[in-house]
């Protein structure tokens, strides 16, 4: 897991209740679940500053999974309402790295979760391309 000192800006906090189909057997929440949280985040996080997925699709702009890392440090549980902070920790010359922090609400905003996700730009043809200037001033206003 890679190791953050302070969590990055700009910054969006994404909230959600767990519902029973997010759960397994015991009701606590199936860890590949958290995975899915991060994207809905990460959506949240872009729709926020400036633009949704799609519209930086159809500006030919494509952030594909290459990386996905997750550490538990505690669980949530059916009816739990939790929060995921999200932010951009990492930019390099033709991908950016999201990173991510999961509270339960339901236990006193404990922190459940941390984890970051890597995604090269690629074109429609899927070739990786640079980072454009404006996703990343998009970003960077906000900070």
């Amino acid at each position: 897991m890679k190791k953050i000192k302070e969590f990055p800006k700009p910054e969006t906090w994404w909230e959600h209740i767990v519902s029973y189909g997010e759960t397994d057997g015991m009701k606590v929440v199936y860890y590949g679940n958290y995975f899915h949280w991060f994207e809905q985040a990460r959506s949240h996080f872009l729709r926020e500053l400036g633009y949704s997925y799609l519209q930086i699709e159809e500006k030919g702009i494509f952030l594909p999974v290459v990386e996905a890392h997750c550490n538990y440090l505690g669980p949530a549980r059916y009816e739990d309402i939790i929060r995921v902070r999200t932010g951009i920790f990492e930019w390099k010359r033709a991908s950016l790295s999201f990173y991510y922090e999961i509270y339960n609400l339901s236990t006193d905003n404990k922190k459940i979760t941390r984890g970051w996700t890597k995604h090269p730009c690629v074109d429609k043809n899927g070739k990786i391309v640079p980072v454009p200037p404006w996703l990343k001033e998009m970003i960077q206003r906000h900070a």
